[in-house]
């Protein structure tokens, strides 16, 4: 990890002008770069390189063209089928829904 990507990752500047707030702003942006980094590596791995940044993956998977389709009592999300080869959205898919578990011992 490098602190570029931290920086990328939440704010150059912290919000508070306490210490203490500062600090539990810092130690929560720290926790949720770290399950970033998680589902970076256990998700989006066949999609995305992993030493690219927050902002890429932003930009790559969650800025696409989509549409919200509530159908039948179900929703469903269209994307062009472009989009869904080049993400691999099936294999996406798959990789959130079969998660491992963390064995801790």
């Amino acid at each position: 990890m490098t602190f570029r990507a931290l920086k990328d990752f939440g704010t150059e500047h912290l919000p508070c002008k306490r210490f203490e707030s500062n600090a539990a702003y810092y130690y929560l942006m720290l926790i949720a770069f770290f399950l970033f980094e998680s589902f970076k590596e256990d998700v989006t791995a066949p999609v995305i390189r992993l030493k690219t940044y927050a902002t890429t993956v932003r930009r790559i998977i969650v800025d696409i063209a989509a549409k919200v389709v509530h159908k039948a009592g179900r929703i469903c999300l269209k994307i062009t089928r472009a989009i869904a080869d080049r993400l691999h959205i099936f294999q996406l898919w798959h990789n959130c829904n079969h998660v491992f578990p963390i064995i801790t011992s």
